[in-house]
């Protein structure tokens, strides 16, 4: 019970408790009914607010099987209350394993409470890289959780995984299952989860590589044009066509000395859609995007070049993942900025 009240308080403090205006549980389960998922995790947060376990871990273990991590959540807190520790721990895990935050938090809670230290440091990383700042905070930076086999084995997945198609990534990983010397059994359990937060930053990645491919069917259609027939660094002429994301991790365009006045990057021209990025990462990016000069710009009658700049670690704020299309179209990964174990 202490363990769980202990997550319980996590989880007031972690923004799922709803504001403190009555809800309309009338109508949110009506809407639920008729499989209005929002309005059905709504509904239980409104339950595990007022303690109602019961309908709290119907509602998510409902939303869970329709494949909505924050349902896994409920259930397992729900079941924790009801003194199931073992069916709500593996909705835990279920629901962080598929990058629900507030559920890894709640896992690193309990294994810190059955002292298993290094466990706990993984799932409190994990949760900060999911996208709960305030654990990032806490976490302790630097600090080493696997053996130096653990690492070796860890930098040849990466190796092999850079490309995630490769069957030789296929190979290493397959490996893991085995968990063989050298390896420890502590590095066998420590290691997926790792292995989580890299494959996860590696999904990220394809949002820079989709992000500079649009910037060059755009800028192809540009100079397509008759009326135009050449390139731009205004990025809000070469997308002048284009539906942004809700939500960005990359920010995208041309080095802004190549348009001083203009709008270079997708933060520029998309401002909605970066305001969660953090602010000391926006600057970073910023400047890397005011690094250049205007003699490094391309003749747009011939070319240009254009850039996708990320932070992947918030482990790490001032490491940043650069992408780069050149002026003859090859996608190339200027700097490397995936997570390190």
């Amino acid at each position: 019970m202490k363990i769980f009240l202990l997550i319980l308080l996590c989880w007031s403090q972690s923004g799922f408790s709803q504001n403190d205006a009555r809800l309309d549980e009338v109508s949110l389960l009506k809407a639920c009914s008729k499989h209005d998922l929002p309005a059905c995790e709504t509904l239980g947060a409104y339950y595990i607010k007022i303690e109602n376990w019961e309908k709290a871990n119907i509602v998510g273990t409902a939303l869970c099987d329709k494949d909505r991590s924050i349902g896994c959540t409920y259930a397992g807190i729900s079941l924790l209350a009801k003194g199931k520790a073992s069916e709500g721990t593996k909705f835990l895990t279920k629901s962080c394993d598929k990058f629900e935050p507030f559920a890894c938090r709640s896992l690193g809670r309990l294994m810190k409470k059955s002292g298993e230290g290094n466990l706990s440091h993984l799932y409190f990383r994990r949760a900060c890289h999911y996208g709960l700042r305030d654990v990032c905070s806490d976490l302790k930076k630097g600090k080493t959780i696997f053996s130096k086999e653990g690492l070796d084995f860890i930098a040849k997945i990466q190796e092999d995984c850079a490309d995630t198609q490769l069957s030789s990534c296929t190979d290493r990983l397959s490996s893991l299952s085995t968990c063989s010397k050298p390896l420890s059994k502590e590095d066998c359990q420590l290691i997926p989860g790792h292995l989580s937060i890299f494959f996860r930053a590696k999904l990220m990645q394809s949002e820079a590589k989709f992000s500079l491919l649009s910037v060059v069917a755009s800028q192809k259609a540009l100079k397509a044009d008759p009326k135009i027939k050449t390139y731009s660094y205004d990025l809000s002429s070469v997308l002048r066509n284009y539906k942004p994301l809700a939500n960005y991790h990359y920010v995208f365009g041309f080095m802004k000395a190549c348009a001083p006045k203009e709008k270079t990057t997708s933060s520029e021209l998309f401002p909605d859609s970066y305001q969660g990025l953090d602010s000391r990462v926006r600057s970073k990016i910023r400047s890397y995007f005011l690094k250049s000069k205007s003699a490094d710009c391309y003749n747009l009658t011939g070319g240009f070049e254009a850039y996708a700049v990320a932070n992947l670690d918030p482990l790490n704020k001032d490491r940043l993942d650069v992408w780069k299309i050149d002026q003859n179209g090859n996608l190339i990964q200027v700097v490397d900025g995936l997570p390190r174990p």
